[in-house]
């Protein structure tokens, strides 16, 4: 990456930002990773979005990553992470959350185009195999050059590898704003694959860049105090994707301990969301899926806190079918084939298993812990007992009051995650500042969920999996008395008066005998007897059942943000919601394509 300037012009930024047009087989990317990683001025956060066609086997990966010893003790995070390339954007999390990989799996034109950011380094070419000869020239046009100089600053340099310029290809570039390509000798370093002639131009047009472009490059803003409210998991998600990046973070909350509302919940499912259309939904489930396991297994304790082990779905309430095209990388998130042992066991249980599907990816986790350890980076403090009652704005800085008056905390970036109160505080900003999104009122949704520890005969009887489908059934998770089993949750208005905890255990006992109809009968002594106990909370959803995320402010306005109304999907959403805030303030790659980032922005709802 010589060639690019590099590693001289990363020095001295906290993020660098690279777009590479050809993954290949991932040599050039892990050459990359080892120069960043081995360079002690480097940037703490690296961001690397890299096009593909298809991509590589893992033994193939393998094969790469035995030639860079020193990245031995990172290489399992990779290689852990290298599944399901279905078309579209993928975000792997590397060296402890400081190096982000998205990849883009598709045609390079299209990938482009769903890009909105602004590229420090780009790579132009294809990743030639050591001593070949270049080829004759790129396999780009003259949109797929504007697409690639959209996603330049002025600056920007660009290198052009394993292929030869030619004179069209060097009139395209220059015509989009390019300088002309200067050759470079080979560059044979330990720390690189290249070998072959290569040719670099920057990004100089000499023209004025309109405004049209900013869509597509959100100015970064530089790490500095932001204030979230909320230490649900959607607050405590953006809160430590803001303090890995290098900000300082306040978190506050009404209450005195975090994670006290919805997502105080004993247990969640995380699983992704089946259609035949394989639709905007359940693509973003699957995005949403990948971030939040990377997210708790670099953070929480395997088994104690989560445990992904699969989740069987079973046709009960309506039938999920996966598209009747579903493509071999698929099979590794959802199945309609399910594996002989989990067979076995739903057939034990009396589970009815017709059209039911198999969520490799799937699996439980405790909301909890994972908040408290999002909540632990050193960059982020904690304010509980601050009941935010209403904000202002004065010289670009957000103010945060109590009801007596009270400051309780002050910033130039403020993220509202306090879900359905969030659009109160959105309508107190509007007051103070011309120009902001109002959010209109979620729905509330309370939710029982039915839950005792396990005796010896109706652990036995319990699937060691969690079974999903008319409500869900967990078993067999960690308690301090033993192990527990959880069923749920109810739908409630929220605004509805309780009626207690009897009718929801009719309900959640009634959903498991559906399930898993001899499991429920080894539970029924305890509904019988009122060991059963119950816990109760309240999600926030909007009415098309997806979350706000994004900025609601327009312009130049101060920076005012939102990430909110998860519904059931908390686990699903929360990392994703958080990841798109932070690549928006940062001027990052997103973890989304644009067609999607667009359906959860906060900005829909005006």
């Amino acid at each position: 990456m010589r060639v690019c300037g590099l590693p001289q012009a990363w020095r001295g930024h906290g993020t660098w930002r690279i777009l590479d047009t050809d993954f290949g087989c991932g040599q050039r990317f892990v050459a990359l990773w080892q120069q960043w990683a081995h360079d002690p001025a480097a940037p703490r956060i690296l961001h690397v979005a890299a096009l593909a066609t298809r991509l590589p086997q893992l033994s193939s990966l393998h094969d790469v990553l035995r030639a860079y010893p020193a990245l031995a003790d990172y290489a399992d995070e990779l290689t852990r992470q290298w599944f399901g390339w279905l078309p579209g954007f993928h975000r792997l999390s590397l060296h402890g959350g400081r190096l982000q990989l998205t990849l883009c799996i598709g045609p390079p034109q299209q990938m482009l185009r769903q890009l909105q950011f602004a590229a420090d380094t780009v790579v132009l070419g294809m990743e030639a195999p050591e001593g070949t000869t270049p080829a004759p020239d790129a396999p780009w046009d003259i949109w797929g050059a504007k697409a690639l100089a959209r996603l330049c600053r002025r600056g920007t340099r660009m290198a052009l590898t394993g292929v030869r310029p030619s004179p069209p290809m060097i009139d395209m570039l220059v015509q989009t704003g390019f300088t002309e390509p200067q050759a470079h000798a080979a560059d044979t370093g330990a720390d690189t694959p290249e070998s072959e002639p290569a040719w670099s131009c920057e990004f100089q047009p000499r023209w004025q860049l309109n405004r049209t472009r900013t869509a597509a490059q959100p100015t970064p803003v530089a790490a500095e105090h932001c204030v979230v409210v909320g230490a649900g998991i959607a607050g405590a998600a953006v809160a430590e994707a803001l303090a890995r990046r290098g900000w300082k973070v306040t978190v506050l909350d009404a209450a005195p301990a975090p994670a006290a509302g919805a997502s105080a919940l004993p247990v969640g499912l995380l699983l992704p969301h089946v259609s035949r259309d394989d639709s905007a939904r359940s693509q973003l489930s699957r995005a949403g899926a990948r971030l939040t396991w990377q997210t708790v297994k670099r953070l929480c304790s395997a088994g104690t806190d989560f445990d992904n082990c699969g989740v069987a779905e079973l046709a009960i309430d309506r039938v999920r079918r996966l598209p009747a095209d579903w493509p071999p990388q698929g099979r590794s998130w959802s199945d309609d084939t399910l594996p002989p042992q989990v067979a076995q066991s739903l057939a034990d249980s009396g589970a009815p298993t017709g059209q039911a599907l198999w969520h490799a990816q799937g699996g439980w986790i405790r909301p909890q812990p994972l908040v408290k350890a999002l909540l632990a980076h050193s960059g982020i403090h904690w304010q509980g007992d601050s009941q935010v009652h209403h904000i202002s704005c004065v010289d670009r800085i957000w103010h945060l009051w109590a009801a007596d008056g009270t400051p309780l905390a002050q910033a130039p970036h403020l993220v509202l995650a306090n879900a359905g109160d969030a659009p109160r505080l959105v309508e107190s900003a509007a007051e103070a500042v011309p120009g902001i999104t109002r959010l209109a009122p979620l729905t509330g949704l309370r939710g029982q969920v039915s839950w005792a520890l396990h005796h010896p005969l109706d652990a036995a009887a319990m699937p060691r999996f969690p079974v999903n489908g008319a409500g869900s059934v967990i078993a067999h998770v960690p308690h301090p008395s033993g192990t527990a089993w959880y069923a749920g949750a109810t739908y409630e208005n929220a605004n509805a008066a309780p009626e207690g905890p009897a009718p929801a255990h009719a309900h959640n006992q009634a959903q498991m005998a559906r399930l898993l109809p001899a499991s429920q009968a080894s539970l029924a002594p305890g509904f019988e007897t009122g060991s059963v106990q119950c816990w109760q909370g309240t999600r926030w959803a909007t009415g098309d059942r997806l979350p706000l995320a994004g900025r609601l402010h327009a312009g130049d306005q101060p920076g005012l943000w939102v990430s909110t109304a998860m519904g059931s999907r908390g686990l699903t959403y929360a990392v994703l919601c958080a990841e798109l805030i932070a690549a928006q303030l940062g001027g990052e790659p997103a973890p989304l394509p644009h067609r999607l980032a667009r359906l959860i922005a906060a900005s829909r709802a005006r």
